[in-house]
């Protein structure tokens, strides 16, 4: 029985930190951080996505993305392409050493979202994932942001 103190966000919050503390090891062979998996996943997935599109997909903002962004393109995973059709607008592409972790990366990924969900039944995990697709989606349209689900 849940007490009555704990609340979504603290929920939300375990499980991140728990996803987190699972992939640690996995990540830092890899030669990676947590916080940088989204961007080099988006970047093998769909080469020459903008980094505002990169922000809007990851929630993440335009600041911290063009951080996260520059460190990766030191670190040799990402490169960035001016738009020729919009100078302005910055492309990010993988590098070949991205994608050669890809899949090690993915299959880590996988990995754990099994150990995480392995307490649940197939109906209980879709059940999840379904409930979660609804308070993403309510949060995002709250907040005015797109539909995650149209950039992926």
């Amino acid at each position: 029985m849940l007490k009555k103190h704990v609340s979504f966000g603290f929920m939300n919050t375990q499980m991140g930190r728990l996803h987190k503390a699972i992939l640690a090891e996995k990540l830092k062979s890899i030669g990676i951080t947590y916080g940088q998996v989204g961007f080099i996943m988006q970047a093998t997935r769909y080469p020459g996505r903008s980094q505002e599109e990169l922000s809007t997909v990851l929630s993440v903002d335009k600041a911290a993305t063009a951080r996260a962004v520059a460190k990766l393109i030191k670190q040799g995973l990402l490169y960035r392409e001016e738009n020729p059709e919009n100078k302005r607008q910055k492309l990010v592409y993988p590098t070949e050493k991205a994608l050669s972790i890809r899949e090690n990366l993915h299959r880590e990924l996988m990995e754990s979202n099994k150990i995480m969900m392995s307490g649940l039944s197939n109906d209980e995990s879709e059940m999840l994932i379904k409930l979660m697709v609804k308070v993403i989606d309510t949060s995002r349209e709250n907040l005015d942001m797109p539909r995650v689900w149209d950039y992926l």
